[in-house]
């Protein structure tokens, strides 16, 4: 199918001659369905295209335009997005699989239920993107800006979020296996039912987060920042929050056996219903601590948590 463009016809399999000819001006064209595989067109305007059901595999697209673009179930396996502008661009069920997108604009975009494992995604704009049931495992998502995207249920066992901005985004019900979260802002994240149990969460902003109903077990907290958060029901169980703040946190009916909470400032939390065998306080700030029918503690611990500031123990 040709397409009507400044007075001349444009045919999909034409493009590649078109590009030599040095023509970068390719706006509101239908390129459904077309073949592009393996094509350099790189610092063209594609932007309002349709590329639906295209293959654009190991294409090069690199420094080009596809705002508001029409790439659903494209096929984009390695292709080079680096530096591209998708502002707005819906890329549904799109195969981004081993594609680089590094620095590339991604703002709006809409990728439900995209394959992006092991898309490189580094300094990516990714604002208020749409990610929702999209597969991102071991994908690389080092300093990306993902402020205000929604990732429910989007699955990113074993990614790299290390610097990355997720402050104010909505992960419930997201995997995050083993992930690499180092230093990391999810302040004021919702994160509830989310799995990030292994994961490396070193240095990282959870303030005003919700992880109510989140498996933390085994997860790397050290050095967290947790203040006011909500931990309702959560699984820490073998967690380590060394020199962690929980001040003023919610952990009513946490699971926090065998967890590290070694100078952790538990100032003011609420530990009411929890379950805390073997739990390691040394050294812990406890003061106004509610520890209203928790379970596990020994007589010693109670003792010591009774003499340095908390409240509500029971020696029953």
């Amino acid at each position: 199918m040709k397409n009507q463009k400044s007075g001349k016809n444009v045919n999909p399999n034409d493009i590649p001659q078109d590009y030599a000819a040095m023509e970068r001006e390719f706006q509101n064209l239908s390129f459904s369905e077309a073949s592009l595989s393996g094509v350099d067109l790189s610092g063209t305007d594609f932007s309002h295209a349709n590329f639906n059901g295209a293959d654009l595999s190991k294409v090069n697209l690199s420094g080009s335009k596809l705002v508001w673009a029409d790439l659903n179930r494209a096929n984009l396996n390695q292709a080079n997005l680096s530096w591209v502008n998708l502002f707005h661009a819906s890329l549904l069920w799109a195969n981004l699989n081993e594609a680089t997108l590094s620095g590339a604009n991604l703002s709006s975009a809409r990728l439900n239920h995209a394959n992006l494992k092991f898309v490189k995604l580094i300094e990516t704009n990714l604002t208020e993107v749409d990610l929702q049931g999209a597969v991102l495992t071991h994908a690389d998502l080092t300093r990306a800006n993902l402020f205000k995207a929604i990732l429910k249920e989007t699955d990113l066992t074993d990614a790299n979020l290390d610097d990355a901005i997720l402050r104010e985004s909505n992960c419930e019900g997201a995997i995050l296996r083993a992930a690499c979260l180092r230093r990391v802002d999810l302040e004021k994240a919702q994160l509830q039912e989310t799995i990030l149990n292994e994961a490396d969460l070193t240095k990282a902003d959870l303030i005003g987060a919700d992880l109510s109903h989140a498996d933390l077990t085994n997860a790397i907290l050290v050095e967290v920042s947790l203040e006011l958060a909500s931990l309702l029901n959560t699984d820490l169980s073998g967690s380590n929050l060394e020199q962690a703040s929980l001040f003023n946190a919610n952990l009513e009916g946490a699971v926090l056996k065998r967890a590290n909470l070694r100078n952790t400032d538990l100032r003011h939390a609420n530990f009411k219903n929890a379950y805390l065998e073997g739990v390691d306080f040394y050294g812990s700030r406890v003061k106004g601590a509610l520890f209203n029918d928790v379970v596990g503690l020994t007589a010693q611990q109670k003792q010591w948590l009774k003499g340095n500031g908390a409240l509500n123990i029971c020696y029953l």
